[in-house]
């Protein structure tokens, strides 16, 4: 797909008038059809600015991730969205911090689980060792006595 702001020499903000200009310079007559009929027509206009939008960032991925075209395209349309890493800013650095802050949250969760799980066996296993105290004190044989309720011993004067 063509990049025909780039191919009229335009900013995406450009106004009306400056792309009515641009068009009007235009030599390449295949450029010229295109914009035309793209940029000259609100409802495309809108649609195009979308897609190219996204192309944009995604060709800001791959130059960042250092993925570009073979020599031979250089230059032709097929290459329109393949930038310099450093050229525009695109979504890529809102989808990597938003990347980065879903790792972020992600370990913090598994810490919590981590602490949540330590947590609730220690809880456990206290009151399991607690169940086997109180079982194993019933259980042991007093041989007969019973021992003494608190008003039978000597009062402490």
């Amino acid at each position: 797909m063509r990049d025909i702001y780039r191919r009229l020499g335009l900013h995406v903000s450009a106004s009306d008038a400056d792309i009515a200009r641009a068009i009007a310079r235009c030599e390449n007559n295949a450029v010229k059809r295109d914009a035309e009929e793209v940029l000259r027509v609100e409802s495309r206009k809108r649609e195009y600015d979308q897609l190219y939008g996204t192309l944009t960032g995604i060709g800001l991925l791959r130059a960042r991730m250092g993925l570009t075209h073979a020599p031979y395209w250089r230059g032709s349309e097929a290459n329109d969205f393949s930038i310099s890493a450093d050229d525009e800013y695109a979504r890529y650095a809102e989808l990597k911090a938003k990347m980065e802050r879903a790792a972020r949250v992600y370990d913090n969760w598994q810490r919590v689980r981590r602490i949540l799980r330590w947590g609730l066996g220690l809880l456990l296993a206290v009151g399991i060792a607690a169940a086997i105290a109180a079982y194993a004190w019933d259980a042991i044989p007093t041989g007969g006595m019973s021992l003494p309720s608190l008003e039978s011993l000597p009062a402490i004067s």
